[in-house]
């Protein structure tokens, strides 16, 4: 999320498509009646549930620059710490004094919630999950002392359960014919770099009609099941990704795993 004074805040997608955000107010910590400008956050949209009700929510996770200043240098600390004091908190006096109207903004704002690593078996347990408003699939571990690094980060870990290791492809549906045999129809998987077929998807009614587009699939018994399209994406997971997702399917790291070699380096420098 770019916040560029008021009245000029902009999301970029993952496609880099840019979409401006009207009705929300950035006020600024030592000015309270002026707005932020030149602070680039990282975040995601989600929709938790609610009393039944979905409510749309804005998570920041990261921050690459506040005011200009270069803030993304810093560690992972410093800039939870610039989200919570400078974005969250000014906000949050705001609506107490009566300055924002929260029922008004388009959705909310708030800080994303991280967790010490000797946390790790309290956030997949029951209890955790019981008490999210949305779904949780698994762990990233971010390293503290990196700075903000940009696209993809090698030192950033995304855990998930190998059955929920899924692979975003983009369908393409295809008529087979081969001699004496009757037409039919095949899904071929793409990913991106990767002229060939990755693999092939039997087409169900639930996917006959996403010719062309991007879809989520699991790997179970042997074969690429259909998840869900993914609306929100334009182009496939990279062959890398796609390879190193399959290499986790085959030697998963399970929960055990995880944990034990979290006790083992937990207290390491």
């Amino acid at each position: 999320m770019l916040i560029d004074k008021e009245d000029k805040i902009y999301f970029i997608d993952r496609d880099n498509c840019v979409f401006k955000v009207d009705g929300l107010w950035f006020p600024r910590r030592k000015e309270p009646d002026k707005h932020l400008f030149n602070t680039l956050l990282d975040g995601e949209m989600i929709i938790d549930k609610v009393d039944g009700h979905d409510v749309p929510r804005y998570l920041a996770y990261d921050i690459v620059k506040f005011e200009g200043i270069d803030v993304g240098k810093t560690d992972f600390d410093r800039r939870l710490l610039c989200i919570n004091k400078e974005i969250i908190h000014p906000r949050r006096q705001a609506m107490t004094e009566g300055r924002i109207d929260r029922m008004k903004e388009p959705f909310s704002v708030r800080a994303k919630d991280f967790w010490d690593i000797t946390s790790a078996r309290q956030l997949l347990g029951e209890k955790f999950r019981k008490d999210m408003s949305h779904e949780v699939d698994g762990l990233i571990f971010q390293p503290v002392p990196d700075p903000y690094i940009c696209g993809r980060c090698q030192d950033v870990l995304k855990w998930k359960p190998a059955n929920l290791n899924s692979v975003d492809f983009k369908l393409v549906i295809q008529q087979e014919r081969g001699e004496g045999l009757l037409p039919t129809k095949v899904g071929l998987l793409y990913v991106g770099g990767y002229s060939e077929p990755f693999a092939k998807i039997k087409v169900t009614k639930a996917i006959k009609n996403l010719d062309k587009k991007i879809i989520e699939c699991k790997f179970e018994n042997n074969q690429w099941v259909f998840m869900r399209e993914r609306t929100d994406k334009s182009f496939p997971n990279a062959y890398k990704t796609a390879m190193g997702v399959c290499e986790s399917i085959r030697n998963p790291v399970t929960t055990e795993i995880l944990f034990q070699h979290i006790d083992c380096f937990r207290w390491r420098p």
